[in-house]
C-alpha cells in the first residue's frame, strides 16, 4: 500500500480540526439552550439582550470572538470567555488525537474526546441552571449570545 502524502494528511487534519471547532460550537449553543427547555434548532442564533441574529463572522468558531473582541456587534454586551475556550478545546483535542495517532484511530479518539466534552458541558450548564432555580440568564458565561 502507497502512504498518502503529507498534503492529504494535513488536509485531513485540517479538516477534522474544523469539524471539531463546529461541534465546539454546537455544544454552547446545547449548553445554553437545553437547560432552558429551547429547542436547539430554532430560532436562529442570536443575542439574547438585543435579539440580533449572529451573522457569519458570529458562529466562526473562536475567530468570531476574537474578531468582535468577546462582545456584541450591536449593542457591545460581553461574550462570556466560555465560549471560544469549548471551542479551542474540541479543536485541540481533536488535533491531539490526529497528531498522536493518525488520521484514521486519531478522528475517533478525537471524535470521543469532543462528545465527552459536550456531556461534560452541557451536564454542567444543566447543573448551573438548576442551581440558579428558574431565573432567566444564562446556564454559562457564554454571555448573552445564543449560539
Amino acid at each position: 500500500m502507497i502512504p498518502p502524502e503529507p498534503v492529504v494528511l494535513i488536509a485531513v487534519g485540517a479538516y477534522l480540526v474544523l469539524v471539531a471547532l463546529l461541534m465546539g460550537s454546537f455544544i454552547n449553543l446545547a449548553a445554553d439552550r437545553l437547560p432552558r427547555g429551547e429547542s436547539v434548532v430554532r430560532p436562529r442564533s442570536h443575542c439574547r439582550s438585543c435579539g440580533r441574529v449572529l451573522d457569519a463572522i458570529d458562529l466562526m468558531p473562536v475567530c468570531g470572538y476574537l474578531i468582535r473582541r468577546g462582545r456584541c456587534a450591536t449593542c457591545g454586551v460581553p461574550i462570556g470567555v466560555s465560549s471560544p475556550v469549548v471551542e479551542a478545546l474540541c479543536g485541540a483535542a481533536m488535533l491531539a488525537s490526529v497528531v498522536v495517532l493518525g488520521p484514521w484511530p486519531g478522528a475517533l479518539v478525537g471524535l470521543a474526546s469532543v462528545v465527552a466534552v459536550g456531556v461534560a458541558w452541557v451536564g454542567f450548564g444543566r447543573l448551573r441552571w438548576a442551581m440558579r432555580g428558574s431565573r432567566r440568564g444564562s446556564p454559562s458565561d457564554a454571555g448573552h449570545r445564543t449560539r
